[in-house]
């Protein structure tokens, strides 16, 4: 699998904890563009296309707890 960035890896779990792009840009002091930006560059490196497949592969790499607990993610996310 494609290594993410730390910053990519924010992302992924704010969007896997359900947040809009607006609120991650909010979140990660970025534009919503940014946020924009960084998901089509996430979604490239793993080959996925949506955000709901983005919500799956977060899931399937951590150990079942929150998406956003940052010590069950795997290192390829």
């Amino acid at each position: 699998m494609a290594r993410l960035t730390s910053r990519e890896r924010d992302v992924v779990r704010l969007v896997a904890d359900g947040m809009r792009n607006q609120e991650v840009a909010l979140r990660l002091n970025l534009s919503e563009h940014t946020v924009r930006n960084y998901l089509i560059r996430i979604f490239d490196k793993l080959g996925i296309s949506s955000r709901v497949e983005l919500v799956l592969y977060a899931f399937s790499n951590t150990d079942g707890s929150s998406a956003s607990d940052s010590s069950n993610y795997s290192a390829s996310v």
